[in-house]
């Protein structure tokens, strides 16, 4: 076996020797009279370099024999055409390094994609809007991602909420403010996952500094909370996960019609959930595995 290795490799370096220069040091040039390495393959704008092609099934698997016997050698270099594996031990075509125990691949793994809210919600407090126990659902431009690799993914979730009006103050001077609140509720890969949130709304009667009795009262409302929650799950490369948000806005004691809204009394108490500028609410999913 060995015998035949050597008549290969003999007739290829025989097929080279014009192009090829080999110095006492044992430097191969190849289309380079001064090799600066064991090999220098030298500069060449038209042609490039094969690698050893392989088909390999998983980042733990050798696959490949070592010609001495033994096991593969660390530093054991391939091209990989193969799709394979399960979970993080996944192979996918490109160039892979052998280091003794894994297959190490030398390309980024990168998908990733964001999803972002398309459309404004009122949030509402009780069942006269809101007949499925107060939730109301947040619409995404779309809701289902496909991943390419098999592993760890990041999610990334971005949310934000506006409190509504709070009711009028008792009387001239005095201030109300009132903290309105509701969870986000997450659905993905099978799992819910719940995040409260709050935000503050207010109203200043300061009439006596504001013009008198005919000025208009100082109002504080859709003052928008924005926060960032991450979550890590693990996705099967190919296989499509749909996710869903929705909104519970608890019950506002202090806000026009408990946070809804009402004809009598007249009121309109119910929260945002809005597009304003750079403030959406946005899923982004990323891989973050080897």
């Amino acid at each position: 076996m060995k015998t035949k290795y050597f008549y290969i490799i003999f007739i290829l370096f025989l097929g080279y020797i014009p192009l090829c220069t080999v110095v006492s040091n044992a430097q191969v040039g190849v289309n380079n009279s001064s090799p600066e390495g064991l090999l220098d393959l030298g500069n060449n704008n038209t042609l490039g370099v094969i690698y050893p092609v392989a088909s390999l099934t998983d980042v733990t698997v050798e696959t490949l024999a070592n010609p001495s016997g033994g096991t593969l050698a660390a530093g054991t270099c391939v091209y990989n055409t193969n799709t394979a594996g399960s979970g993080e031990d996944s192979v996918f075509p490109g160039i892979y390094i052998w280091t003794g125990t894994k297959w190490i691949p030398q390309f980024n793994k990168k998908d990733s994609k964001i999803f972002t809210q398309d459309a404004d919600l009122r949030t509402g407090s009780s069942d006269i809007l809101n007949p499925i126990l107060g939730n109301q659902a947040i619409s995404f431009d779309e809701t289902s991602f496909t991943p390419k690799f098999s592993g760890a993914y990041k999610v990334i979730l971005t949310l934000h909420y506006g409190a509504g009006t709070s009711n009028e103050p008792s009387g001239d001077q005095h201030v109300n403010y009132a903290a309105g609140s509701g969870d986000f509720d997450f659905t993905f890969n099978g799992t819910t996952t719940t995040f409260k949130m709050k935000s503050y709304s207010g109203l200043n009667d300061d009439k006596l500094f504001k013009g008198g009795s005919g000025a208009s009262m100082i109002e504080y409302t859709n003052t928008i909370n924005q926060s960032v929650y991450i979550i890590e799950e693990l996705l099967t490369r190919n296989v499509t996960y749909s996710f869903a948000m929705s909104f519970n806005q608890d019950d506002l004691d202090g806000f026009e019609a408990d946070g809804d809204f009402s004809v009598i009394p007249s009121g309109d108490g119910r929260g945002y959930i809005v597009s304003v500028g750079d403030f959406s609410c946005t899923v982004e999913i990323t891989y973050v595995g080897e």
